[in-house]
């Protein structure tokens, strides 16, 4: 590289080094052009001026044209300002009037929605909206929702989720997603679940019944926020959020979604609360002898208003 460097005459020396500047020139031209594109993909953060209410969710969906049930249903109520959210897990049995549809459980209102306009999400959203609405006297401000494969992707993009599972979690006969049954077992201590794992710690209540299935979901959205909080995600959730976007459904637009994002690295696990509706629902019988839970719906909007508002603890969470 010296020796080509002496051997070159002044006017060839010039040439190349106008070249060189040239180049240097084009290739920042084209990263300046590249970044201004990948800035332009992420839309201004959105304000909210009040805390927003959400439902969320995890969808069974599983085969085109077979009914998506939502498995899993909780109302969260996200206060940015405040960095605090609280969530209330809805039981998937709970027997609820449908608007438009009458009495069924209320994992059946959004596929009630969607195949009623072949499929579209946002009927299916609207459906869910109108039914907590309704019934739980709450104004919900949009809705996000994925499916048993989105879960696990989500997870995966963390590289897993770490929790300390309180005690042995067994299941002979759990449900696999082509309808037949397999063995899974839950070792108690702390361990780091991969998507599939998290689904199935999540999905699990043959041993323990729904309370139990709740607050292993608890523990792993807890998982989940201690993962998205620290230092090694902080600079690429919007990247993750827009690598992952088919993964979920949302009402929500970009500069909603960005703004979210955006916010996580200052949420803690301190000012997460969680809570269910145990305490005021009870097995029962549809007229159809269908298995449900009732609930007691002269206490449950109230109740539901004041812990979302933060009046009140509701009943013990991980």
């Amino acid at each position: 590289m010296g020796l080509t460097r002496y051997l070159m005459t002044p006017t060839s020396r010039r040439v190349a080094l106008k070249g060189l500047i040239s180049a240097s020139a084009m290739a920042h031209a084209v990263k300046m052009q590249f970044v201004s594109a990948q800035d332009s993909e992420a839309p201004t953060p959105a304000t909210f001026k009040q805390p927003q209410t959400l439902i969320v969710g995890g969808l069974d969906s599983r085969q085109q044209g077979e009914p998506e049930n939502s498995d899993v249903l909780m109302l969260a109520r996200v206060d940015l300002a405040a960095k605090l959210v609280r969530v209330i897990s809805i039981p998937r049995d709970l027997y609820i009037d449908i608007p438009g549809f009458g009495a069924d459980k209320i994992t059946r209102a959004y596929d009630f929605g969607s195949k009623s306009q072949n499929g579209k999400f946002k009927a299916g959203a609207e459906l869910m909206k109108a039914t907590i609405e309704q019934s739980f006297g709450v104004s919900i401000d949009g809705v996000v929702l994925t499916t048993f494969h989105g879960f696990e992707h989500v997870v995966d993009a963390f590289g897993g989720v770490d929790v300390n599972n309180p005690y042995d979690v067994a299941d002979d006969q759990y449900p696999t997603l082509d309808y037949g049954y397999m063995s899974i077992f839950f070792p108690a201590g702390e361990q780091t679940l991969t998507g599939e794992q998290a689904l199935q710690f999540c999905r699990t209540r043959h041993q323990d019944g729904d309370p139990g299935r709740v607050m292993r979901q608890q523990l792993v959205l807890r998982g989940l926020l201690d993962k998205a909080a620290s230092p090694d995600y902080a600079g690429t959730l919007w990247d993750i959020v827009k690598e992952k976007k088919k993964e979920v459904r949302t009402d929500l637009g970009p500069s909603k979604q960005l703004a979210y994002a955006l916010a996580v690295p200052d949420f803690t696990n301190d000012n997460v609360s969680f809570s269910t509706l145990d305490n005021y629902v009870y097995a029962d019988s549809a007229p159809n002898g269908m298995w449900i839970y009732s609930g007691a719906w002269d206490q449950i909007p109230t109740f539901v208003e004041q812990f979302l508002a933060g009046q009140i603890q509701g009943s013990p969470s991980p």
